[in-house]
């Protein structure tokens, strides 16, 4: 998905968060007007990503005490399915950041 990025990123959900329903949705995230290889394209990506899990799965407030943890959870599959979606290396770097190297001591 190189040079073909689409306009729109979809990305389909097996359920959502909010208001706790098993509803089906999809979450759309416009990523065509950004050069995905870039640093620049890649931070603006995933900070789209990451704006669309929030509104697609809804506040952090809620109605039971689950409701945070079922919309955090929902949030993290969002983002990690559209990351994986884009298919974008620098993108796919941002979710998943490296360890830092921690030197040995002596």
């Amino acid at each position: 998905m190189h040079r073909l990025v689409l306009p729109t990123l979809a990305v389909l959900a097996l359920s959502m968060a909010a208001g706790a329903h098993a509803e089906e949705g999809v979450m759309r995230v416009k990523v065509g007007d950004l050069d995905v290889h870039s640093d620049a394209g890649a931070r603006t990506a995933f900070k789209r990503i990451n704006i669309a899990a929030r509104d697609f799965c809804g506040p952090l407030q809620g109605y039971s005490a689950t409701y945070p943890v079922e919309v955090r959870a929902c949030r993290k599959e969002m983002v990690e399915k559209a990351v994986t979606k884009l298919d974008a290396p620098l993108v796919t770097a941002l979710y998943s950041p490296q360890p830092a190297t921690q030197l040995a001591r002596r």
